[in-house]
């Protein structure tokens, strides 16, 4: 059973990408801080309470009276819970202006990814393993340009609109 069972292969003629193969399917995507301000929102308005607290090791945790605790540390329980196997993975990104025209995603080889949302257009992307710095990397955005302007240089149309659910994802060309 497919987990997208409205998936089909698209023929070079019915996508406008210059590239041999597409997949076309309908997905659900979030809008992180809509869906986080909503939970938060939630979360409040059904008596819960957000204490954010400083902590410097997992003994201080035992003095918490809260029933349930959500661990927010990210690379931050590498030192509290002494995890040695916890490795940091960089990941950068690009924002373009909002366009409401582009209601789908597209997925690429090479790690390229757009989604579009309602404060800009996201372009993605890095990962690079190992790599705990946040500052930006102007040469990882300038490659991110290029691949999505490489992408969409061959495109033909606009395509289709699937009511903000159409999800692109171009292929490789695949052995013969």
């Amino acid at each position: 059973m497919s987990c997208y069972p409205s998936a089909r292969a698209l023929s070079r003629a019915e996508h406008p990408f210059d590239a041999p193969y597409a997949r076309v399917f309908t997905t659900m995507l979030i809008e992180p801080q809509i869906y986080l301000d909503a939970l938060v929102r939630d979360f409040l308005l059904h008596g819960g309470h957000v204490v954010v607290r400083e902590m410097h090791d997992r003994t201080e945790l035992k003095s918490l009276g809260e029933p349930v605790v959500f661990n927010c540390t990210g690379l931050g329980a590498r030192e509290l819970f002494d995890d040695g196997d916890m490795v940091p993975i960089k990941g950068q990104l690009t924002f373009l202006l909002p366009q409401p025209e582009v209601d789908y995603i597209v997925l690429a080889p090479g790690g390229l990814y757009m989604f579009p949302r309602s404060d800009g257009v996201l372009l993605g992307g890095t990962h690079e393993r190992g790599v705990e710095t946040l500052d930006p990397d102007p040469d990882a955005k300038r490659r991110i340009l290029a691949g999505h302007e490489r992408l969409f240089a061959g495109r033909q149309q606009q395509p289709p609109s699937q009511g903000g659910e159409g999800l692109y994802s171009i292929l490789p060309p695949q052995p013969r």
